[in-house]
């Protein structure tokens, strides 16, 4: 469910982001305003020492679900179950980028039924955009949305991701400024998936699992040491919603089962609460 992206891939605004997936409920999160972005006071020290060809697995919490020699990442799963109705997240955006010209950046969240169904963001190049990947589809399918690219004074992103049926996700992507205000154009579609893969029962995911990952890859030669890096980026408030309320999604909560990282040496990580911290180096 993972690598075939390389082949392509606050309190009113929270309330809008609520409100197309879930009423009129309001988040938890929107009760914590991002307009500070102090967040952004984020240790980027580098792993040390660096090694090449590192695909080592660290396994945080739970069990590792793959290994894939193309990169570094992590992924953060829920438990099988059919309690929830979409997954939250406030995405605070890197502050350093280089992609060396060849590494894929994608930052995520997802469902997972048979196979995975990824929707986040995602930067080849030409900046931060809305982008979908359907790992049941033969062969895997992915979609850019590039016609939403984050325009240069974005910092954040909220994003919300639900099912709709068993053919159809719904995702919705808001970039935020350093003053918590809206810029570029909102991503609110339903998009289509291949069937046999998720099951929805009462709006909800039926046994499957949400997730959320950070991978920075590449689909030709992993050069561990290309000078790339995507640092200083965070997921923030990560909340699940079961249909009344807002469940905490941290590291530490009996929401998240799996948490494991690949490329130990090239892949910093830090949690506090419902947060995330990322740093990922391939050092030149």
């Amino acid at each position: 469910m993972r690598f075939a992206k390389r082949a392509g891939a606050i309190i009113c605004t929270i309330i809008l982001a609520v409100t197309f997936c879930f009423g009129t409920t309001t988040a938890a999160a929107a009760t914590q305003s991002e307009k500070s972005m102090n967040i952004r006071t984020i240790n980027n020290d580098l792993p040390v020492p660096f090694s090449l060809n590192d695909y080592q697995v660290t396994q945080y919490k739970g069990s590792y679900n793959f290994v894939e020699k193309s990169g570094g990442y992590y992924y953060m799963y829920s438990p099988v179950t059919s309690k929830y109705r979409s997954a939250y997240a406030y995405i605070v955006l890197p502050t350093g980028f280089n992609r060396a010209n060849h590494r894929n950046a994608f930052i995520s969240l997802g469902m997972k039924g048979k196979h995975g169904i990824d929707l986040g963001i995602t930067n080849q190049g030409k900046g931060w955009c809305p982008y979908m990947s359907d790992f049941n589809a033969s062969p895997h399918h992915t979609e850019i949305y590039d016609d939403y690219v984050a325009p240069s004074t974005a910092k954040g992103a909220i994003i919300t991701i639900k099912p709709v049926n068993s053919t159809t996700v719904h995702l919705y992507i808001q970039f935020k400024d350093a003053n918590d205000e809206n810029v570029g154009k909102v991503f609110d579609k339903d998009i289509k998936v291949t069937s046999g893969n998720i099951s929805v029962s009462n709006e909800k995911l039926s046994n499957g699992q949400f997730y959320r990952f950070v991978s920075f890859i590449t689909a030709g030669t992993d050069n561990q040491a290309d000078g790339s890096y995507l640092t200083g980026g965070m997921f923030k408030n990560c909340q699940l919603y079961n249909g009344t309320s807002y469940v905490s999604w941290g590291k530490e909560d009996s929401t998240v089962k799996d948490c494991f990282s690949v490329s130990k040496s090239h892949v910093t990580l830090s949690w506090s609460g419902q947060n995330d911290t990322f740093n990922i180096r391939f050092n030149g």
